[in-house]
């Protein structure tokens, strides 16, 4: 597995999610864990490559409990640097906007959306902060979906006891961007300090080619954010991503934000200005900044109000017509 061919890419992304866990692991589990580092496989997929690195010596079979990593196993994953996976986010990222076909002309298409899975008992607090998101047009698409429990969609059955809500992803906004001919370049995710309900500066930034995992993923992880706060007191920290975007296009989009915003769209913090830097973060000659709300602010606004999310962001492409607009 020395070259990372697709088929090894994947087999190392078990082992990695295998030595994270203490104890045997199944296949519905590691389909999760996967899910979370952008490998979208069958059960029955993830079953064959366990067969192939238990034949390897890597992971070892404990009949019904599941499966765990052997030294053999961590050798092998030791070996794999992590630069070699570098890049495999925005390429990830790149993909999913480029999937999408949503045109906010005719309202019709599919969106990339992320997928927060939570106890019941927070469904009207959910509801609650959605409307206060999107009143303060922090809420990116007004749009969402959400399953009951014991409901399934896709490969998603959402355990009793629990919901499951899809919300559209800020790569949608890209996607848009993309197909309407604007040249867009991802530049960073980040955490912009809010003051009165107006972006401050950006405080943290991790740039897309820099790391292996989603930078929002980190900073909601971390704890880092404060949404529940700005939505009180409109002042706090706020999970954004930064894009850049040539000069010659700054007209077309801003003309294609405004249409969307008239459509009830949100997130948008800023629309910068050409050799300007954007809240603080310098941007590339001849080109301007865009900033805008992440598509994990609902799921992190819940993770602070003490839910305990499971969250895939992004997760998978839904067809407009699927969601329910606000």
């Amino acid at each position: 597995m020395a070259e990372l061919g697709e088929s090894a890419r994947k087999e190392i992304e078990i082992l990695r999610a295998l030595s994270e866990f203490d104890k045997p692991v199944g296949s519905t589990l590691l389909r999760q864990e996967l899910g979370k580092r952008g490998f979208f496989l069958s059960e029955r997929t993830i079953r064959y490559h366990l067969q192939l690195l238990e034949m390897k010596g890597f992971v070892l079979g404990h009949e019904r409990s599941g499966r765990t990593i052997t030294p053999q196993g961590l050798e092998e994953l030791s070996r794999v640097l992590a630069s070699q996976r570098l890049g495999f986010v925005i390429t990830r990222f790149l993909s999913m906007a480029y999937s999408a076909t949503y045109d906010p002309n005719v309202d019709s298409g599919t969106v990339v959306a992320n997928v927060s899975i939570m106890k019941k008992a927070f469904h009207d607090k959910m509801l609650e902060t959605v409307k206060t998101l999107r009143e303060m047009n922090l809420l990116p698409a007004p749009y969402i979906k959400v399953l009951d429990e014991k409901e399934e969609y896709g490969d998603i059955a959402v355990p009793e006891g629990k919901i499951a809500l899809f919300t559209v992803c800020d790569l949608t906004i890209d996607s848009i961007l993309i197909h309407a001919g604007i040249p867009l370049f991802f530049k960073c995710g980040g955490l912009v300090q809010m003051v009165n309900r107006r972006p401050i500066r950006m405080v943290e930034i991790i740039t897309y080619e820099g790391t292996t995992i989603p930078p929002l993923e980190l900073f909601v992880r971390s704890n880092k954010t404060s949404i529940t706060r700005i939505l009180k007191t409109g002042s706090g920290m706020l999970p954004v991503a930064a894009r850049e975007i040539l000069i010659d296009a700054r007209e077309r989009t801003a003309k294609i934000l405004t249409n969307l915003k008239n459509k009830g769209w949100g997130g948008i913090l800023v629309l910068g200005e050409p050799n300007e830097p954007l809240l603080g973060v310098p941007i590339s000659m001849d080109r301007f900044g865009l900033c805008m709300v992440g598509g994990m602010i609902l799921g992190a606004a819940m993770i602070e109000e003490g839910a305990q999310v499971e969250t895939l962001a992004p997760d998978r492409i839904v067809p407009i017509e699927e969601m329910t607009r606000i």
